[in-house]
């Protein structure tokens, strides 16, 4: 459980790193992109945008085994993007509800960080057509 946040709320900010005695906490966007950037867990998200899918068909087409592709399910998972529902003995996988959220305020922190880069360019570039 991440520690409460001393402005009050039990919140903390997405792009930060709390370290506590030895123990770090990521932030939710590091969960969101550590899902996004393997290839096999970005098909498997855009299988389920079709539509919800058994375990047994979504890794249908795959050539790693069915237990790794239950260890990606279980990374999208823990980063809120999917959700599995039991059904009987199966499990349906569909995208989280939440998942959207999680990818725009992903978008959100890169378009900053974007715009940090761009500003830091320009006074680069400034300094040197200065300094010619």
């Amino acid at each position: 459980m991440l520690p409460s946040n001393p402005l009050g709320s039990s919140l903390l900010p997405l792009d930060i790193c709390v370290t506590i005695g030895l123990h770090i906490f990521s932030m939710p966007i590091d969960a969101t992109i550590g899902a996004l950037a393997d290839s096999t867990r970005r098909e498997l998200l855009r299988r389920l945008a079709d539509k919800p899918c058994r375990a047994g068909e979504l890794a249908e087409g795959f050539t790693i085994s069915r237990p790794a592709i239950c260890k990606h399910t279980r990374m999208l998972g823990r980063a809120g993007l999917i959700r599995a529902k039991k059904v009987g003995r199966e499990r349906i996988y569909e995208l989280a509800p939440r998942g959207r959220l999680a990818v725009e305020e992903l978008i959100k922190k890169l378009e900053e960080v974007g715009g940090f880069w761009d500003t830091a360019l320009n006074a680069f570039r400034r300094y040197v057509e200065e300094n010619r």
